[in-house]
């Protein structure tokens, strides 16, 4: 499944990698993940003056299905 983040950038994000670094921790903390989800597509939209990143949610496992099967 994918999910998407609008990230408005300022003086601390005007290079395209710390945009990238924002995208990936947030969806890291949007997920309750311990690894990055990863960033399918970060676009800028012009008319917004805002970056919209699109990541894959990773499947989590079920710890309480453990022993089934």
């Amino acid at each position: 499944m994918l999910k998407a983040l609008v990230i408005m950038p300022n003086e601390k994000t005007k290079e395209i990698g710390s945009i990238l670094a924002v995208a990936r921790d947030t969806a890291r903390k949007r997920e309750n993940s311990t690894i990055n989800p990863p960033i399918r597509a970060l676009q800028f939209i012009a008319e917004l003056e805002v970056f919209v990143a699109v990541y894959e949610v990773v499947e989590k496992k079920n710890p309480d299905q453990k022993g089934i099967g």
